[in-house]
């Protein structure tokens, strides 16, 4: 596969990130058309933060969008996105087994190598619905717990296409790996059920009702909620040559994620997704 020629080139970002940036300008284009508001989410905020652009050795961009706009995204974006650009779910799409949704470019694939089961992915754009969280503490603690072990049973349900050599795993999931690998537990579960039922649970509380907001299938799970506050209406921040909506107050969402967000990482915790591009 041949690599698109943009200008995002100039600025020698890799060919992955190239192609992404230039079908991003598109999808980001479409979206203040739509009036769908947008966030950076994880590694793409850090990165617009700490390198005013991609993190150096990152391969995709993450945007968090509020339920409803979520929602009429997959509706209305699928409909104008060019042809060679595909608009991915676990409803519309057999072999999508992630909760979230992507966008990717049917031209150009990378080889996935961290997962038991070597695949090849398209090139891609993560889209991640925000939800509410209960307010009452103890009904947030019951909702966490809800969620959590049904996307354990979901993670194990599809284990072969788990990122096990994702670094700095906690220890818990490290010993869940363990046990699954040892004895097989989950591996049989129904993944488009399990992810049914995410789907409804997460639906349950409303980011206009609650004061909270959660990208609860980001890596980072509950370090991903946060007060609406802190989202507030956002917020503009450079990203290569273009200018993206983030969390109002990035520091305050970044420590928490990451703590130290402005230290560079050993080599052993880069290219989290284990990604090499297929020429």
């Amino acid at each position: 596969m041949k690599a698109i020629q943009t200008d995002a080139e100039e600025h020698k970002l890799s060919v992955v990130q190239s192609v992404i940036l230039y079908n991003f300008r598109i999808i980001k284009d479409i979206l203040e058309e739509e009036g769908i508001k947008y966030y950076m989410l994880g590694g793409t905020l850090l990165g617009a933060v700490r390198h005013q652009g991609f993190i150096p050795w990152d391969d995709d961009i993450d945007i968090g969008i509020e339920r409803e706009d979520y929602e009429r995204l997959l509706v209305t974006v699928a409909e104008r996105l060019p042809d060679y650009l595909e608009l991915q779910t676990f409803k519309n799409q057999t072999a999508h087994h992630y909760y979230f949704s992507r966008i990717v470019d049917r031209r150009h694939a990378v080889k996935r190598n961290g997962s038991l089961l070597e695949r090849e992915e398209n090139v891609w754009i993560d889209i991640f619905p925000l939800d509410g969280m209960p307010d009452n503490v103890i009904l947030r603690k019951i909702h966490m717990a809800r969620l959590l072990w049904v996307r354990t049973r979901y993670h194990i349900s599809c284990f072969e296409q788990v990122n096990l050599k994702r670094p700095n795993r906690p220890l818990s999931e490290r010993v869940i790996i363990k046990f699954v690998e040892l004895t097989g537990w989950g591996r049989n579960g129904d993944t488009k059920k399990l992810l049914e039922k995410l789907d409804t649970l997460l639906k349950e509380y409303s980011i206009e009702k609650t004061g909270w907001i959660i990208n609860f299938m980001g890596q980072y799970k509950f370090k991903e909620m946060f007060l609406k506050k802190y989202y507030g209406k956002g917020k503009l921040y450079p990203f290569e040559d273009l200018m993206l909506w983030g969390p109002v107050d990035a520091d305050f969402v970044l420590k928490q994620m990451y703590g130290n967000y402005m230290r560079i990482p050993d080599d052993a915790e880069k290219n989290v997704h284990a990604a090499q591009l297929i020429e």
